[in-house]
């Protein structure tokens, strides 16, 4: 192709801008996030018995995920989502590089931290010990990959600063990253497959009829989404060019999806309870009542037979009974484990 033809396309580019759709996706997205944390801190302290280790991590991971989403949104005042050419001081790139140094870092951190909380969730609901190792095992994995990823991010130049030196005038090198993307991604996807496969099989054993079985399943298989919205987003790995202001906004869009997907599933079982209470109309409207089915679990000597979360006061209630509410009030039986 002609150069001179290659310059007019890159000009016409150049007056392109995705700074609005940038905005957009990571305000709404951090609204939802949010939304599903604040219903799930409401439900535990007000409506249960407190928090717990997998809402800590999971209050960790909003955290994370907010510092992400704002400084995605800040890196628009420093040339992110226009191209590359339209901005005429290095400083400002050097900004922008900074600041996507600091969204590499939060989004690991934000996605292990969410990753910990599903497995800890996990381990409060279902008794036994094969389930036990398995979640811990899972979490160890998680912990060391992602401890792993940021020391290859953090020192993928020597020295660090040059990272984010535009004007290349820092003596040193950097590291092509795109294979440790690839494989990375490779890892994460199946910790992810792995995360969200982990309850199937103490759901199918469930003492519950098919309807609320299969409405249980749906619900835990709703962490399938987050699986693909990682796909998605690796599909833009290989489209870094050297208009990256530009061609990171699909990527880094996809992360933000990703981590703020995660998130307001991990919360989904928080709305059950909070609508139980103070919307009956609405549950029965929604159908999530659960007439005719026993809601009683067992761990160890501890029978719970039949609890109804309107009939309990919230600082009465024991472990067991808050976990039959937050589950949507199912039978798991130890032994069966």
């Amino acid at each position: 192709m002609d150069d001179s033809l290659l310059f007019t396309e890159r000009g016409d580019n150049s007056k392109g801008s995705r700074v609005a759709s940038i905005l957009v996706c990571n305000g709404v997205l951090l609204a939802i996030c949010t939304l599903g944390v604040v219903v799930r801190v409401y439900v535990r302290v007000r409506l249960l018995t407190g928090l717990a280790w997998d809402d800590l991590f999971c209050i960790l991971g909003w955290i994370f995920t907010v510092v992400l989403c704002f400084f995605c949104m800040l890196m628009t005042r420093y040339g992110y989502g226009r191209h590359i050419g339209t901005i005429t001081k290095t400083s400002t790139l050097d900004t922008f590089l900074k600041y996507d140094f600091v969204t590499e870092l939060t989004y690991l951190l934000a996605l292990a931290s969410i990753k910990v909380s599903f497995s800890l969730f996990y381990l409060r609901i279902f008794p036994g010990r094969q389930f036990f190792w398995l979640c811990w095992g899972l979490i160890v994995l998680v912990v060391a990959e992602t401890t792993e990823e940021m020391f290859v991010v953090i020192f993928q130049c020597s020295p660090i600063k040059k990272a984010w030196d535009a004007s290349g005038t820092v003596p040193g090198h950097c590291l092509s990253l795109l294979a440790f993307y690839y494989i990375s991604f490779g890892i994460r996807l199946a910790t992810d497959i792995a995360l969200f496969a982990l309850p199937i099989p103490p759901l199918l054993k469930l003492r519950v009829s098919g309807g609320k079985r299969a409405g249980l399943l749906f619900m835990f298989s709703l962490g399938i989404l987050v699986t693909m919205t990682s796909v998605v987003r690796a599909t833009y790995l290989n489209n870094f060019s050297d208009d990256h202001t530009w061609t990171l906004v699909n990527p880094l869009n996809w992360s933000t999806v990703e981590v703020c997907v995660a998130i307001f599933i991990a919360c989904l079982p928080s709305f059950k309870p909070l609508i139980a209470h103070h919307f009956p109309g609405l549950q029965r409207l929604l159908g999530l009542t659960s007439r005719g089915d026993s809601t009683a679990k067992m761990y160890g000597a501890t029978t719970i037979t039949d609890v109804r979360m309107t009939n309990l006061h919230p600082k009465t209630r024991s472990g067991s009974e808050e976990r039959i509410i937050v589950t949507t009030d199912v039978l798991v039986n130890e032994e069966d484990q």
